[in-house]
């Protein structure tokens, strides 16, 4: 008995019991065609594990062995479609075939059982660097291969997080990813099968038979080749959002702003600069400061008693700066133990951003509050102004 197999290199209708509908009509409307670059992979792979009818000679007793119906098997694939013919070996030569169509992602549709076997498909996890590579370098190539900020790469590289870089591929492309990242990154990356959906009903038997008629009245199509997706950019997942450590780490940034603006505008005061604007300034980084500390405290989920008790302590002067540097470190060796950082520096502000779920360029809460005081503080020191200042 002829177990025949249809060979598909394209999108197939999402309902196994349409497939075999659809072969008839690809079927019906085809000319002769060379075969598509993945049927002549699947077609190579096939004939390296089982030579090829053809091959053998008519004396030769192992061609009794031989699982195909016919020769030469490069002949029944044209364009994106195909068939195979197996004569003998069913049970170990189909599993074989199902498994190479699908690293390959062609689809293969069993006209005896009905059943549709769609390719697996593949996520590219980035796992470290290769060892023996630094991990600044690897980070600087991983940047420039994702085109990601480079303090990001750092970070995830750092923190041993497995990220996901792109799933939906065929296990043929995910293996150039790795490659990819491996020697363009110095990264080793992993490849992890995607969740399968629950197999469908298998097709009619009227379809299946209908379908048979049908591919051997008509050559095959030529269907173009889904194209094997650009590396130059994998996608990166990124770092997951988190409230609590986006208010530390824009609490982190405003303890910053607030001690370096302080630290200018009291120099300006301390060599008795005239002008009226430093005076209004300090009370804006006053301002800014006890922003910092209820931030953190937020961050912390503190009471608001307590958050309260230490916005005032803000204030005072001397008190209010120790406050202020307390809040910075610990909320680095917050972000620090989350590895989102490393050491004592701020996060960088796309980090930040992924960390409040904001869109990629957009100004951080804390950039635009502190605009705003300084705007405040333009405004209060020019009403002030004595006339004709």
């Amino acid at each position: 008995m002829t177990y025949t197999l249809h060979v598909i290199a394209r999108e197939v209708p999402a309902n196994d019991a349409d497939v075999f509908t659809f072969l008839e009509q690809v079927a019906g409307h085809t000319v002769s065609m060379a075969p598509s670059q993945q049927l002549k992979n699947f077609r190579d792979a096939a004939l390296k594990l089982f030579p090829c009818l053809s091959s053998y000679a008519a004396t030769d007793a192992a061609i009794d062995d031989c699982p195909w119906a016919d020769g030469p098997l490069g002949e029944n694939f044209k364009g994106g479609y195909g068939t195979i013919g197996i004569a003998r070996r069913h049970g170990e030569v189909i599993p074989h075939l199902i498994r190479i169509a699908s690293d390959l992602g062609v689809t293969v549709a069993d006209e005896q059982s009905g059943a549709v076997h769609r390719p697996l498909t593949y996520q590219v996890v980035l796992e470290r660097a290769v060892p023996g590579v630094e991990m600044e370098v690897a980070a600087a190539q991983l940047a420039e291969l994702m085109n990601q900020p480079l303090d990001q790469m750092v970070t995830l590289l750092k923190s041993g997080r497995r990220t996901l870089v792109k799933r939906g591929l065929t296990r043929a492309q995910a293996d150039i990813y790795v490659v990819a990242l491996r020697d363009r990154a110095s990264c080793v990356a992993s490849i992890v099968a995607d969740p399968r959906k629950p197999a469908p009903a298998p097709a009619p038997v009227a379809a299946r038979t209908a379908a048979h008629k049908a591919v051997r009245k008509a050559p095959q199509a030529q269907v173009a080749q889904a194209p094997v997706p650009d590396v130059e950019q994998p996608e990166y997942a990124g770092i997951e959002a988190d409230d609590n450590l986006f208010m530390a780490a824009e609490a982190q940034r405003m303890a910053a702003m607030t001690v370096a603006g302080s630290l200018i505008l009291g120099v300006l005061f301390a060599l008795r600069i005239k002008s009226p604007f430093i005076m209004p300034g300090l009370l804006a980084m006053s301002v800014l400061g006890v922003m910092a500390v209820v931030q953190f405290g937020k961050a912390l989920e503190s009471t608001r008693f307590r958050m309260l008790c230490f916005a005032l302590l803000a204030l005072l002067p001397g008190i209010g700066t120790l406050l202020l540097g307390w809040t910075y470190f610990r909320a680095a060796g917050i972000l620090n133990n989350s590895d989102i950082t490393s050491g004592n520096g701020l996060a960088g502000a796309s980090v930040v951003r992924e960390l409040g779920g904001m869109p990629e360029g957009a100004m951080l809460p804390s950039v635009k509050v502190l605009l705003a005081l300084l705007v405040l503080a333009a405004i209060g020191g020019a009403m002030f102004a004595p006339v004709g200042h």
